[in-house]
């Protein structure tokens, strides 16, 4: 997985987070993606306690890669008729499909009324096999994969299923 990374393990680093809680938080330059919030979320299921471990911790890294796979997520979808996965923009010149990790993510960042599916980790990456896909956008962590990497997890062993229709 050469450029996948986990974005938001630098903002959980910074040694300034305690200052920056009781100041007003400094505009994001230009061209990026500015988070929810700069804590880690508190994991609610074992795909998000994996997520948040695998920041610290490599052996949990491969757990998170099963767990995707073969687990529920929800998948943002664009408004339509026929929706298609809704893509978001991670930074300059990197758009990717949005998948979070449960309804309440997706809710705190693109709201309760963004359309949207839940199916398994496979067959979100499915629909977005040839693009690149951003999992928890906005949220700590969150995890960028480009169109090589997507297809690299597709690539294991598992389940074939594109999941439902809508």
């Amino acid at each position: 997985m050469r450029r996948r990374t986990f974005v938001a393990a630098a903002l959980a680093s910074i040694p300034a987070i305690a200052q920056a809680q009781t100041a007003a938080p400094p505009a994001a330059p230009a061209g990026t993606t500015t988070p929810v919030s700069a804590e880690p979320i508190d994991p609610a299921t074992p795909l998000e306690f994996a997520f948040v471990a695998g920041l610290t911790d490599e052996r949990m890294r491969p757990i998170f890669r099963r767990y995707l796979l073969d687990t529920s997520v929800v998948l943002a979808l664009a408004e339509g008729a026929e929706p298609a996965p809704r893509e978001v923009q991670v930074r300059d010149g990197f758009t990717a499909g949005a998948i979070f990790t449960t309804a309440a993510r997706m809710d705190a960042v693109l709201g309760a009324d963004a359309p949207r599916i839940i199916l398994n980790g496979r067959a979100a990456l499915e629909r977005l096999r040839g693009k690149n896909a951003v999992i928890n956008f906005r949220l700590v962590p969150m995890l960028t994969l480009d169109d090589e990497d997507v297809a690299t997890y597709l690539a294991t062993e598992g389940s074939a299923s594109a999941g439902p229709t809508q």
